[in-house]
């Protein structure tokens, strides 16, 4: 009876045993055999074109890898999203297969596209353009350890390195998510599409305290948007609506932080260059907390910002509490024809020419003083500013149309230093000091 046990546990082992080297065989077989296949590429080309979207140009190398999962690993010159939506540049691209199809070789079938390394550069006017293949694309694409470039006129504005980028429908709705080192901080950006016409973006910075979330509203075969952009920086609430067409029209804006509550509208544009035009409206605003943190970021040291802030070219016409325009024109900043004080009583021009510790903001200042006799006399005062050291010089004085001597003008200058100034240059926007400062020339 031990005899019979044995020899049908024997029979049952073999039968296992064959059974499992099949399965193992036919594994092994079903997934290398395509390495022994060929793959031309006008077949991989055409596959990439029909399926993606993708022209992919120059193949030089064509691998067959089996892990993490089987595959077609290539190397191009470049890949090309449809007629220059985005351009890649030396990266390595990986056909993931689609396992049902995995040995027709005729046919080249594939679950995904996985794009590594290399560069991507993107053209911010074409940006509708890319919208609208998302919503189509019915692939997913995914994009690993890449540095995306945008540009504006073959300039470059935008910068995100060691990027992770994915392009795949969830819900059926088409979604690019998005990971990467923005001026070597972590950046996450989503775009998803919610409806027929209607897509959102979510963009986030945790380390600058930064985080935006848009609505946009498509009314005319991608030339035309409308939204809403909620974006939060530092502390600093924006909220806007805004329409797309030639240029970027800003409606019911409005700004608040702890130093300023403010109302915009205007335009913002793209073409031929960057250039915005914003009309500010403050119903808060504290000048002498603005002075201190724009001398500390832009005087006492070089830094980014002050590169960033050269390259911005614009106008913010200030109205309401008072009366003005900021130009930002050829690295330059004028603030030109400041009205403040009771009746317009004081007007101010002044000029930034240069930044950082040898920057200095030159001015011109035109003041009518009434004493308690109503007597009025108007002075006029020309000089500059050093941020850096906290030093304003006069250069000349005109009280009443006569010229002021030397003498005179050391005189008022070291009167302004000492109780205008004293400890602080931003003490120069306060009213009281000022105005008792003015009564002085009376003297």
């Amino acid at each position: 009876m031990n005899k019979n046990f044995n020899f049908n546990n024997k029979k049952i082992y073999k039968i296992i045993l064959y059974f499992f080297l099949s399965v193992v065989i036919i594994f092994l077989g079903y997934f290398f055999i395509p390495k022994f296949f060929t793959y031309p590429p006008k077949l991989i080309e055409e596959s990439i074109k029909k399926n993606s979207d993708f022209n992919i140009k120059n193949i030089s190398k064509i691998d067959y890898k089996l892990f993490p999962t089987p595959r077609l690993r290539l190397i191009g010159d470049n890949l090309e999203l449809k007629t220059n939506i985005l351009k890649i540049k030396d990266a390595e691209i990986d056909i993931i297969f689609n396992s049902l199809n995995l040995i027709n070789y005729q046919k080249l079938n594939y679950d995904k596209l996985l794009v590594k390394g290399g560069s991507i550069n993107i053209e911010i006017n074409k940006i509708n353009r890319l919208l609208n293949y998302l919503k189509k694309n019915k692939k997913k694409i995914n994009f690993k350890k890449n540095n995306i470039f945008l540009f504006h006129d073959k300039k470059k504005i935008f910068e995100i390195h060691d990027s992770i980028t994915k392009i795949n429908l969830k819900n059926n709705k088409p979604q690019l998510m998005m990971h990467g080192l923005f001026l070597n901080h972590k950046i996450s950006f989503l775009l998803k599409n919610t409806s027929k016409n209607q897509n959102k973006i979510i963009l986030k910075i945790p380390k600058l305290d930064i985080s935006a979330n848009i609505l946009l509203e498509n009314k005319n075969n991608l030339r035309t948007f409308e939204g809403l952009i909620n974006l939060s920086v530092l502390n600093n609430f924006f909220q806007f609506n805004f329409i797309k067409e030639q240029s970027i029209i800003i409606k019911k804006g409005f700004v608040r932080n702890n130093l300023i509550n403010t109302s915009v509208e205007g335009e913002i544009f793209f073409k031929p260059h960057f250039f915005f035009d914003l009309d500010i409206k403050p119903s808060i605003i504290n000048l002498e907390k603005i002075f201190t943190i724009i001398q500390k970021k832009y005087f006492l040291k070089n830094t980014l910002e002050i590169e960033i802030i050269k390259k911005i070219n614009g106008f913010l016409n200030f109205k309401n509490m008072f009366a003005g325009n900021i130009i930002f024109k050829n690295s330059e900043v004028l603030f030109q024809n400041f009205k403040i004080g009771k009746d317009d009583s004081m007007l101010l021009n002044a000029k930034i020419s240069d930044f950082g510790n040898k920057g200095k903001i030159s001015f011109n200042l035109t003041k009518k003083i009434k004493n308690k006799n109503n007597s009025i006399k108007e002075l006029k005062i020309s000089g500059f500013i050093i941020p850096s050291s906290s030093k304003v010089t006069f250069k000349k004085i005109l009280l009443d149309k006569k010229n002021l001597k030397a003498k005179k003008i050391q005189k008022y200058e070291e009167k302004f230093e000492n109780e205008v100034v004293d400890t602080s240059l931003s003490n120069i926007f306060n009213e009281s000091k000022i105005n008792n400062y003015f009564i002085t020339f009376f003297n």
